[in-house]
């Protein structure tokens, strides 16, 4: 077995954890925003409660970028060592890694990009439910625990926005399970790989330099 064959596995490990990692971080941090809030009466009844709910539309922007950022920083790392790691192998062996855990990184690398870019569509139209409101409390009003709307174009462009919320909030749930699955089975594919190589002698400490942590990059 080629020497780069045990670290390039251990790589290819740490960068479907690192996706992992990267949406439980996200979930977290987003969980502490209270987004539940934002659908309630009491955000749009009020100037107040408006302002409130935009502000916390802003932290989840701000919260957004910096994950994505980061997350964008480990993997074009990650993906130049592992790029580095395949070219020194033999050509079959370079091949097989290629169209073997490389191709199966690149699927969950893409699943998570999609999460931000959903997520991208759904504060900008959070954004543009509450600037509604904002724009057009003339023509809004509450009654009986209700929102109404007294002009066809306003309650259009709020209506609208909610389509492109609830379409991301059901196409997120209708593939959580799928996404979930795709990484366990890219975990145990490159878990069995390793025990079918073996171990080589030192590969631990060879390993070292490719090593890239979540945390580190805080």
């Amino acid at each position: 077995m080629h020497p780069t064959e045990l670290q390039l596995i251990q790589l290819a490990q740490q960068v479907g954890g690192m996706a992992q990692q990267a949406a439980l971080a996200y979930e977290q941090a987003q969980a502490a925003l209270q987004l539940e809030r934002l659908f309630t009466l009491e955000s749009v009844a009020t100037k107040e409660g408006t302002q409130q709910a935009l502000d916390t539309v802003g932290r989840l922007t701000e919260l957004h970028q910096a994950h994505q950022q980061i997350f964008a920083k480990f993997v074009t790392a990650a993906m130049q060592q592992l790029t580095a790691a395949i070219a020194s192998l033999p050509v079959e062996k370079a091949y097989e890694y290629e169209r073997g855990f490389i191709a199966s990184l690149n699927s969950t690398l893409a699943g998570q990009a999609e999460f931000y870019a959903n997520r991208d569509r759904w504060i900008t139209a959070v954004r543009e439910m509450f600037t509604v409101v904002e724009e057009n409390r003339d023509v809004i009003s509450v009654e009986d625990g209700q929102l109404l709307f007294h002009d066809d174009d306003v309650i259009d462009r709020y209506e609208a926005a909610q389509q492109v919320i609830n379409n991301i909030h059901e196409y997120e749930v209708k593939h959580m399970q799928e996404k979930a699955a795709r990484a366990m089975a890219a975990s145990a594919y490159l878990t069995a790989l390793e025990k079918k190589r073996g171990a080589i002698r030192n590969g631990t400490r060879r390993s070292r330099c490719f090593t890239l942590r979540w945390q580190q990059l805080f």
